[in-house]
């Protein structure tokens, strides 16, 4: 039945076209593909149809190399190459059945030859466009500049063809996206349609010229508005340049106003962050949570999540997917220990007497173990844990950071080179222990570190007013 139905399609479409004269090559060919493409090449499915288009076209090259692609795009080249030679021979002048021998011989990855077939289809139909174009594609991967050289060929053909756009498409191809989207700001965005204005959004995303790709997207999108890629880029773009209310325009579009639109866990990471960029919390945490049920491998999610609940103030839940985050790391950096840390002092930042001090206990629990992990941090370790110690306990005297700020002070003084940061953290931590000791009647010591502070710091008055005691 399957291929009675395909004989019936071939068949009305041929004796259509025969009787009436009035259906286009192209429209005869997208018929033909349909049948041979939705088949996949059956040869009892296709046999009669072919024959019948044959019949009506055996002395038209382009409508048989439109024949011997759609064999192509139905991965059957045995027939696509039969019918390539077919074309050239029923009329050498035409360049289709070059450029498909050329698309044959790209496939087998015979790019020399790809080459040799584009460059004959130029001579021998020097006013057809693409084989300049399929030349340069496949030549650029070996001289860009001489693949460049032929797409300006195309001025001879039409003075206004949009060359540069053509050349950037070229870049494109081949994932040269800075060299793309350099060629593509030399056209007018007018001159663009919406297939390139995607690809030059796609250049700016992707060279963090967020402003560009929003701009180029917008544009696309206002004539094209259904177009889901447009609508994504300027989403994206818009979410990284911090403007949120396009972004959520955009995104909203992307959602709920594009035609045939699959969403990936990507598209659902920015509308989260739009949404958490708008202070909109819980549609954010929806997001990020559907986002991780896409990709359960994007560990990021889940500090993009606590992120969201740490800034709703829902610390509970803030910690628990920053654990959960922290956990799936092999290699923790210093930033995710010291925002483990910072979700902690956040929370004790609105907290009072032993939820505080709790919290900040936490967060120094997070700091020793980095300290252990890194040695190569102790000094900043040290600085951080004097700091929340000096939190639980501000009275200097009763000395809670002392032993903090003494750890600061012995490790900057045995580095050989001193930064600019080591002798700001070195004041500090002298100036803590000048204090410390003059306060517990111990002027001798309090002496000796104002003198080192001194040292660092000439004009700290900390230091001269116990120096004069």
């Amino acid at each position: 039945m399957k291929a009675i139905k395909y004989l019936l399609a071939g068949a009305f479409m041929v004796v259509g076209s025969a009787q009436m004269m009035a259906q286009d090559v192209q429209s005869q060919i997208d018929a033909i593909t349909k049948v041979i493409v939705d088949s996949k090449a059956d040869a009892n499915v296709v046999k009669q149809p072919v024959k019948d288009f044959l019949k009506v076209n055996k002395k038209d090259a382009v409508a048989i190399a439109g024949l011997g692609r759609a064999f192509l795009n139905a991965k059957d080249l045995t027939n696509a190459l039969k019918y390539a030679d077919m074309a050239i021979k029923v009329d050498a002048k035409k360049a289709e059945g070059y450029i498909l021998k050329g698309d044959i011989s790209a496939i087998n990855e015979k790019g020399g030859d790809a080459a040799m077939w584009y460059e004959t289809a130029t001579i021998k139909d020097p006013n057809n466009p693409q084989g300049y174009i399929k030349y340069a594609r496949v030549y650029q991967k070996v001289d860009a500049s001489g693949a460049e050289n032929m797409l300006r060929k195309l001025t001879s053909i039409d003075p206004n063809y949009p060359v540069d756009a053509e050349i950037a498409h070229m870049y494109y191809f081949n994932q040269k996206f800075a060299k793309a989207f350099e060629n593509y700001q030399k056209v007018e965005m007018s001159k663009l349609d919406e297939d390139k204005l995607t690809e030059m959004s796609m250049c700016a995303y992707l060279l963090r010229k967020y402003k560009e790709g929003a701009a180029a997207a917008e544009f696309g999108a206002k004539q094209s508005p259904r177009k889901a890629g447009l609508n994504r880029l300027a989403a994206y773009c818009y979410t990284e340049l911090g403007e949120f209310e396009p972004a959520l325009l955009y995104t909203n579009k992307l959602f709920t106003e594009s035609d045939s639109a699959k969403f990936s866990a990507r598209d659902y990471v920015y509308a989260g962050r739009a949404l958490k960029g708008a202070k909109l919390y819980d549609k954010a945490v929806e997001n990020f949570k559907k986002a991780y049920e896409e990709d359960n491998t994007m560990n990021e999610i889940l500090k993009f999540i606590s992120d969201s609940y740490l800034e709703n103030k829902d610390y509970a839940n803030a910690i628990s997917y920053y654990e959960k985050y922290f956990n799936n790391i092999e290699e923790k950096s210093s930033g995710d220990y010291t925002a483990f840390a910072n979700i902690y002092e956040t929370m004790a930042e609105g907290a009072e007497g032993d939820a505080k001090k709790e919290a900040l206990l936490n967060a120094d629990k997070v700091y020793a173990a980095f300290g252990e992990k890194s040695p190569s941090n102790k000094a900043f370790v040290a600085y951080k844990r004097a700091n929340i110690h000096h939190l639980i306990n501000p009275d200097v005297k009763a000395g809670e950071a002392k032993p903090y700020y003494e750890e600061l002070a012995t490790t900057v003084e045995a580095k050989a080179d001193k930064t600019k940061a080591d002798l700001t953290l070195l004041g500090v931590a002298y100036n803590y222990l000048c204090v410390y000791y003059i306060q517990n009647d111990n002027v001798e010591q309090a002496k000796a570190y104002a003198a080192k502070l001194q040292e660092i710091q000439p004009e700290n008055e900390t230091a001269k007013q116990i120096l004069a005691l």
